[in-house]
């Protein structure tokens, strides 16, 4: 007898980590995770307060690199210079800024996303360029809002 139930549809995603949480991204939107290297910091960057830190120089574009922990907030940046790049595909293809880049902190692994393994933790955050807090398999990930954050890029170029 076959079964009406449906299955929970599952998006594979990058559970990233970041200084303090994690960045969750679905696969098919992160183009890349690179070293930190070919980052134009500007001189401020370490110990000014803008979200906005340098440019990545990748496949012949300069990609706006975005601190998360700064539009959080955070002022402290760690030791960037050990972070990574993920480098994420902006929504609505724009061929001025086809990508964004992000400071993120450790290995990226890739989970399966479903109702079985995530619960949404905070819908309307009040933090700027934050779509959502939600926790995947028991770790506090932040979703960001692209389309926010593609506005403010075009606003600094």
């Amino acid at each position: 007898m076959a079964s009406n139930k449906k299955s929970p549809q599952e998006v594979f995603s990058f559970l990233i980590p970041m200084q303090q949480d994690n960045l969750l991204m679905p696969s098919e939107s992160v183009a890349e995770i690179v070293p930190f290297m070919n980052v134009s910091m500007f001189e401020s960057a370490e110990k000014g307060s803008d979200w906005h830190i340098g440019n990545l120089a990748w496949r012949n574009m300069n990609v706006p690199v975005i601190s998360l922990e700064r539009l959080q907030g955070i002022q402290d940046l760690g030791d960037v210079r050990r972070a990574r790049i993920a480098v994420i595909y902006t929504l609505n293809a724009n061929q001025e800024i086809p990508y964004l880049a992000f400071t993120v902190r450790g290995i990226p692994r890739i989970i399966p996303v479903d109702d079985n393994n995530s619960e949404m933790l905070d819908a309307n955050p009040s933090e700027r360029g934050v779509a959502a807090w939600v926790s995947v398999a028991s770790k506090k990930a932040m979703i960001p809002d692209m389309d926010a954050m593609e506005i403010m890029a075009k606003e600094i170029r």
